[in-house]
């Protein structure tokens, strides 16, 4: 593999066998896949991960993550590993969020797809592997830097084409979306960036997305936060986007208890 690309992220990319190996001690080599029943640590510890986290040891999440057929190519499994040991690495998405990502895709035949908050682009790589050849990812992120993590993986994944890079605030980019015409067209919306910014996410989101398409929020319930008696922010406003779901007129909704809460909302009209 690479060592141009360990060198340039200072050596933490581990030993090519490490990455492929899974956790029944088999090697594979180009093409490494994640599996059911050989997940490599799905909620190892990340750093500056707190009580409740989504990446805390959770026995019964362990098991159903186990019994999921994901697959995840080399790229990927080696973007997890970066990732891992950056210093914000709580905010990568699990192993349960993406294989969600990858079932709503393959069930409303997703060819465009919006994530806001691509941080270092795990879910962004899961999706776009999903994408058709001419289909179109939107990559919302105020850091450069952090979605720099993630491009070598994207181009040895082959997909870098397909991902258009949209640094800044994400309510200016999303209503640049709008003005260049996307209103309508959007299948996928991933939500995963600042929580206070959640219902204007909303709003925006609901106006571009597609008939069948489908919103996803990351953190929907935020380290079991938005159970307390006195919402605090930003669990006030992740709260009223929850509430405000159930009303939408023309949506289908869930509130899933998987990562670190999930909110999937369908535009059925």
């Amino acid at each position: 593999l690479s060592s141009g690309i360990n060198a340039e992220y200072g050596g933490l990319l581990p030993d090519e066998k490490v990455i492929a190996a899974t956790v029944c001690g088999a090697l594979v080599g180009v093409g490494a896949v994640i599996a059911a029943g050989k997940l490599q640590a799905p909620t190892e510890a990340r750093p500056g991960a707190k009580e409740n986290s989504k990446w805390n040891a959770n026995p019964k999440r362990d098991y159903c993550i186990r019994h999921t057929n994901i697959i995840e190519p080399e790229p990927l499994v080696m973007l997890r590993q970066i990732t891992a040991k950056h210093e914000r690495a709580i905010m990568e998405s699990t192993h349960d969020i993406g294989q969600l990502l990858v079932l709503l895709m393959r069930m409303n035949g997703a060819k465009s797809v919006i994530e806001v908050g691509t941080f270092t682009g795990v879910a962004l790589l899961k999706m776009s592997l999903e994408l058709p050849k001419n289909g179109k990812a939107y990559a919302l992120d105020v850091s450069s830097t952090y979605c720099d993590v993630g491009k070598p993986f994207m181009e040895m994944a082959g997909v870098r084409d397909k991902i258009e890079y949209m640094i800044g605030p994400a309510v200016e980019s999303l209503a640049q979306l709008s003005n260049r015409g996307l209103n309508g067209t959007i299948d996928i919306a991933f939500i995963d960036a600042d929580k206070g910014n959640y219902p204007n996410y909303l709003r925006a989101c609901l106006e571009l997305l597609s008939p069948g398409g489908v919103i996803v929020f990351d953190n929907a319930t935020f380290g079991g936060k938005v159970v307390l008696p006195e919402l605090k922010e930003p669990c006030n406003q992740i709260d009223s986007v929850n509430k405000a779901a159930m009303t939408l007129p023309g949506a289908t909704t869930l509130l899933l208890d998987i990562g670190d809460g999930c909110l999937v909302i369908r535009k059925d009209m």
